[in-house]
């Protein structure tokens, strides 16, 4: 099963890994229909199908489709709050750029349905984080999902804000991930000039080469743990598909202290997908050697205790004594207004990380 889900992903590139040659037995399409849609690679299976790659049976075409049939009307609806979104923003003078799903559906795939999504994500300047999300509060209509860590957190060290909108979630970035990594991004390279795409009549901003590289490896790196099959798929469709300088990405992840992760992206991704062709970043990613310090960091952001560790590793990044101090007192020390959005008092907040962090449960 396994097997046959990371064969749906390769599915339109070479790979070793091959799909079923006759139907599956209803009840094992059923559990490989689960796992393509928790791995978001249906679009990949639904376009495996439509070219006859992918036998069905009658009963399994329609539970697909029905399946397919309900992501392409949530797209629908992410895309108008998107546009919307991004309309009120440009009236309010913020930048910003459109990332992950659409816009690589729009830009890396050669059928935008072979990339299913779920929610808006969109990358705003560091120092305006709050502004957005007041903006899209009285245009939108849209309320946060949980309480700032701790006032000033958002702009000065956090990942992202998630926004709901009915049910569509905005996530507005300022960074890519949480934690030490995601502190070591040079906040400047983000909005270099865009790579633009066009979507129901508008010219939308993504991420540049090789930002939106980098953004797919973070995701495949370090984003979930395990990391999702469409993660991986994304920088194979990046690397095979876009043909980066090889220069310029490792440039660029050298300043921000990544190259770790674009070796564990690109060594995992050409693992787990059986990839046969061999770009040069592939030969590079494979024998990378990374420091003492960036094996912490990548582990840091690994494993069930990852929620804790990755922002315990952030004092080695920080630059300051102040700056290390404050990032930890907002992690250990949440304000109570988020504490209570969490259901959880500070003393449980301290005695689960210190359970997860040494391998306890709880």
């Amino acid at each position: 099963m396994s097997d046959a889900a990371a064969a749906v992903a390769a599915y339109g590139i070479p790979s070793r890994l091959t799909l079923p040659s006759a139907p599956l037995d209803e009840s094992v399409f059923g559990d490989l229909l689960i796992r393509c849609e928790a791995h978001r690679v249906l679009g990949l299976l639904g376009a495996a199908v439509r070219a006859d790659a992918f036998p069905l049976t009658e009963e399994s075409r329609d539970a697909l489709e029905h399946k397919l049939t309900a992501w392409t009307g949530h797209e629908l609806r992410v895309e108008r709050v998107l546009l919307r979104a991004l309309d009120l923003l440009a009236t309010a003078g913020i930048p910003s750029r459109v990332l992950k799903g659409v816009a690589l559906a729009r830009t890396s795939y050669p059928e935008p349905e072979q990339r299913v999504f779920g929610d808006v994500d969109l990358l705003v300047p560091s120092g305006r984080v709050h502004e957005t999300v007041a903006v899209l509060g009285e245009g939108l209509g849209a309320w946060r999902a949980q309480p700032e860590l701790r006032p000033g957190f958002d702009e000065r060290f956090g990942k992202e804000v998630l926004l709901r909108h009915g049910p569509v979630e905005l996530d507005l970035h300022r960074v890519f991930i949480d934690g030490a990594l995601g502190l070591t991004i040079a906040l400047d390279d983000l909005f270099a000039p865009p790579y633009r795409f066009p979507l129901a009549g508008y010219e939308l901003e993504a991420l540049p080469m090789p930002q939106r590289l980098l953004h797919a490896c973070y995701a495949a790196a370090i984003g979930d743990w395990p990391p999702r099959l469409i993660a991986q798929r994304d920088v194979a469709q990046l690397v095979l598909r876009e043909r980066p300088h090889l220069a310029d990405v490792l440039l660029m992840a050298r300043a921000w202290r990544c190259e770790v992760v674009v070796a564990r992206a690109v060594t995992g991704t050409w693992r787990a997908l059986e990839i046969e062709e061999r770009p040069p970043i592939v030969t590079w990613a494979e024998r990378y050697e990374p420091t003492r310090i960036d094996r912490l960091l990548l582990h840091a952001h690994e494993g069930p205790a990852r929620m804790f560790t990755r922002h315990l590793a952030a004092v080695v990044v920080l630059p300051t004594t102040a700056a290390r101090a404050s990032y930890l007192q907002a992690i250990a020390f949440p304000q109570p207004a988020y504490l209570r959005a969490r259901g959880v008092s500070g003393r449980h907040h301290v005695q689960r990380a210190v359970r997860r962090m040494f391998g306890r449960s709880g």
